[in-house]
């Protein structure tokens, strides 16, 4: 190509970048304890095209909120009126709940990393988390031997 081609292209792609620019970020609510479900809506409705609506307030942090959304994703499903994931809102971050985890992160259209997930007992818990088994019923109990070589600390001495 020819570089006055070149330039003639540049000059003519640089409007659309700069509009694509323009247009309104997301931004979650800041509210205190206010947790939101984020339904999607036509953009003549709003702006970005999202609507936050309170789900659950007087929440104390995060991990509460993540778990009003999961609830009423489950509830959704019920009904038939859930998608592949369900988006909400917490004191500027979002979550993201589907069938088996919620994520999380600053903004609505980054990288969501995992913040719970289903265990099999149908509870949500931090990831990596040891899950008992509570099924085995009251069985003797077991104790663990502890190894006579681990160093001692000073205050296993005043023991």
């Amino acid at each position: 190509m020819r570089p006055t081609t070149i330039a003639a292209l540049s000059l003519a792609a640089a409007p659309l970048l700069l509009l694509g620019a323009c247009q309104p970020k997301v931004q979650a609510p800041t509210d205190t304890g206010v947790c939101y479900f984020i339904g999607h809506v036509k953009t003549s409705e709003s702006a970005n095209g999202v609507k936050f609506n309170v789900i659950a307030r007087d929440q104390p942090d995060l991990e509460h909120c993540a778990v009003q959304l999961f609830n009423l994703r489950r509830s959704m499903l019920m009904t038939g009126t859930a998608g592949n994931e369900t988006y909400g809102a917490y004191q500027g971050s979002f979550l993201l709940a589907n069938n088996h985890e919620v994520r999380y992160s600053q903004t609505y259209d980054g990288v969501y990393f995992p913040f719970l997930v289903k265990a099999p007992d149908d509870r949500l818990v931090t990831p990596g988390s040891v899950v008992e088994d509570d099924t085995q019923g009251d069985g003797p109990e077991q104790k663990v031997a502890v190894p006579k070589d681990l160093p001692k600390l000073s205050q296993d001495q005043k023991k």
